[in-house]
């Protein structure tokens, strides 16, 4: 049964070769309340160590170490949409407020870590991630160790707790030291790295569920396309058929009268015409009913047995009609059955339009141990395709025949006439194997 189906388009990235990572929509708004609150952290944490000697001792200018903690902490605003710059930054400004000892510890160090994490969870050229990330470590590990070696206050102080320090102590402050610097620094790089995998596996799997939902589309479309045909052609046989019946059995009921005939013969005529009415009124109750797929009754679409009936339909006094069935009759399906009864209504309708008036007509059924070979022939002369005919049937009968893997072979015969001659397996399988 066909279903119109309405689409609304969805939101697909373009044909994309290579990862992209994207902002979240509401990331300025996050990333700016995330900066205001490391800030605050930073005043209060400033404002406590007025209650200490700390300030004092290290001389440190209150108002420049709030203003480089603020300043720092506003690099969060844009610390995902900018990572290599920021980062660059960073790295500049805590190297200043290491000259001038303005830096302020918590929030150093949690800006450090956002740093190089946006640059690894955010930066879509993989190698210069590597290496950027590389080049600010590098950069703040040995700057921080050059400081200290050539601030002379730090060297007096170096060479006078040499003297009072225990070896296997200086080993151990320079083994932790150095562990935590490069813990610190290798879970940045770490943590964003796997930022960045996991975005990537959920594109991937959206990309792949895009493709499978394109590709569902196209199938689906595509079977509404084949009954569309499906359709088209058992509207166009029962037509066709039927209607050209009424056609010529009106016409010999009009000659009949105007030649003042008998009444008894006019009335068979009109008989006939009722007939074919009647039938194609069914065969359209019945394909209503398969389309609507009911549970109620409705009868079956038309099989072999019909033949009889069919070939009695054609006859009329401008055309002889006769049938021949030959052969042990085989178990065919039902698509076969219907595909044979349709390619003979066709061709007895084209026989009717195109052949001309006193015509044979021959329809032969053969039966053997694999196949079923349907032929219609006709000796008429006034047949002409080209001229007189769309081409449509033709193509119908092909598709019926093909879709039950069987062979059609059409055109005119010598001296005169035409034939359609269909031959197609009893059972699909056996074609298939």
């Amino acid at each position: 049964m066909l279903k119109s189906r309405s689409r609304t388009a969805t939101s697909q990235r373009p044909n994309d070769t290579e990862f992209v990572r994207q902002l979240p929509e509401n990331w300025l708004r996050t990333d700016t309340i995330l900066a205001v609150v490391v800030a605050f952290v930073s005043v209060l944490s400033l404002q406590a160590l007025r209650l200490t000697t700390i300030l004092e001792d290290t001389g440190v200018n209150m108002v420049a170490a709030q203003v480089f903690s603020l300043a720092i902490a506003a690099l969060l605003v844009v610390y995902r949409r900018f990572p290599i710059t920021v980062a660059s930054v960073f790295t500049a400004m805590i190297t200043v407020g290491s000259l001038t000892a303005a830096s302020e510890f918590y929030s150093l160090l949690f800006v450090g870590f956002m740093t190089i994490y946006a640059v690894g969870a955010w930066v879509s050229n993989r190698r210069l991630a590597f290496w950027v990330r590389f080049a600010v470590v590098t950069v703040q590990i040995v700057g921080s160790m050059l400081l200290v070696i050539l601030d002379d206050e730090t060297a007096e102080v170096s060479q006078e707790a040499l003297r009072s320090v225990d070896t296997s102590e200086i080993l151990y402050f320079l083994v932790t030291s150095v562990i935590l610097s490069f813990g610190f620094y290798l879970s940045a790089c770490y943590f964003g790295g796997q930022a960045w995998h996991r975005a990537k596996q959920r594109w991937k799997l959206q990309k792949a569920h895009d493709e499978l939902e394109q590709a569902n589309e196209r199938v689906a479309d595509a079977a509404v396309h084949a009954e569309r045909i499906h359709i088209a052609r058992e509207l166009h046989d029962v037509v066709a058929h039927h209607v050209t019946v009424m056609g010529v059995h009106a016409s010999a009921a009009r000659r009949l009268i105007e030649a003042e005939r008998d009444t008894d013969s006019v009335v068979e005529q009109l008989g006939h015409i009722e007939t074919a009415s009647a039938q194609a009124v069914q065969e359209l109750q019945t394909m209503v009913y398969t389309l609507r797929d009911q549970d109620g009754s409705s009868e079956p679409l038309p099989d072999l047995s019909e033949f009889p009936t069919l070939v009695q339909q054609a006859h009329s006094t401008d055309q002889t009609v006769t049938l021949e069935i030959t052969g042990e009759p085989q178990e065919v399906s039902a698509a076969t059955e219907l595909t044979l009864y349709r390619v003979a209504q066709e061709a007895l309708s084209n026989t009717r339009k195109h052949a001309g008036k006193d015509v044979r007509v021959q329809v032969q059924l053969h039966y053997d141990q694999s196949a079923v070979t349907l032929s219609v022939t006709d000796d008429g002369k006034a047949y002409d395709p080209v001229s007189n005919g769309t081409g449509t049937g033709v193509q119908g009968m092909k598709e019926r025949v093909q879709a039950v893997d069987g062979t059609i072979e059409y055109g005119p015969r010598t001296p005169y006439g035409w034939k359609v001659v269909v031959r197609v397996p009893c059972r699909m399988e056996a074609a298939n194997a």
